[in-house]
């Protein structure tokens, strides 16, 4: 399946919720650091270049965070260029790896909004406020929400390990705090920032060719406040800014984060919703 626009899966989770909770809090783009120490690999030796760009994966890598269940709790705020704004909203994830993604969103006094139920195959959604039931096959959502659904990208995205982070890097710059990169896939450019002392993500930029539009579709992530758990090195402060036809501004704030607990997923479809 192609990657299509997963970036923007996180924004529609969020508007699903139908909350309208307006505050003066304002999202907050964030921007690639400069560093006038940066220093370019132009210089070096193909042989060289190529293995300090094998080095910087592996380390990258290393950092990946493996698990068999992930579960968090977590505010969100939302906002885009049309003036809607949802704050403080409250969010559950629950995953299975490789299987099931269950997202409760909640509004005011903790009132359910919108249960999510994502595998392979298939996207369900209950939507509580208006009583209605959502069932589609992977492919028929990707046409309903006019996304892509690769699942592996998603549970990356939600866990904060690299997406779009191919086995080849070039254009490498290192500074005494930062080391940039970028990978290079069909349709895709990333463009990566990790800390030069422990190779944990800092930021990506990831920019998508479409072919039915003059101006690429672009996604900005950027990771802060990681703290160690159960050994993984977890960012606790996301933030995310997608530009397609419209602007959208995310601000993820985990509270609290639990790797490899026994899980379950309800999901109750109560007989007198609406099915769509």
């Amino acid at each position: 399946m192609k990657q299509k626009r997963v970036l923007q899966i996180v924004a529609c989770l969020v508007s699903l919720a139908l909350f309208s909770c307006r505050s003066t809090r304002t999202i907050t783009r964030a921007t690639f650091p400069s560093d006038t120490t940066a220093v370019s690999t132009d210089s070096l030796s193909g042989e060289k270049e190529s293995a300090l760009a094998r080095s910087i994966l592996e380390k990258v890598n290393a950092n990946r965070m493996e698990f068999r269940t992930f579960t968090a709790e977590l505010k969100m705020d939302y906002e885009d260029d049309k003036g809607k704004k949802m704050n403080n909203l409250g969010v559950n994830i629950r995953m299975m790896y490789d299987s099931v993604i269950w997202v409760r969103v909640s509004g005011p006094l903790n009132v359910e909004g919108a249960r999510v139920l994502i595998t392979k195959d298939s996207i369900k959604i209950v939507n509580r406020l208006e009583g209605t039931v959502t069932l589609r096959s992977t492919s028929e959502a990707q046409e309903l929400l006019k996304l892509g659904t690769d699942f592996k990208t998603l549970q990356d995205l939600i866990v904060g390990n690299p997406v779009f982070l191919s086995d080849s890097i070039s254009n490498i710059v290192t500074t005494q705090s930062v080391i940039s990169f970028a990978s290079v896939q069909e349709d895709v450019t990333s463009l990566f920032n990790v800390f030069a002392d422990d190779y944990v993500l800092q930021q990506c930029k990831i920019t998508e060719k479409d072919d039915d539009s003059d101006t690429p579709r672009t996604g900005e992530l950027t990771y802060g406040d990681h703290k160690t758990v159960n050994g993984r090195k977890f960012a606790f402060q996301r933030r995310i800014y997608a530009e397609d036809k419209s602007v959208v501004k995310v601000a993820l704030d985990f509270k609290k984060v639990e790797f490899d607990n026994e899980q379950t997923f309800p999901f109750p479809i109560p007989a007198r919703y609406t099915r769509e």
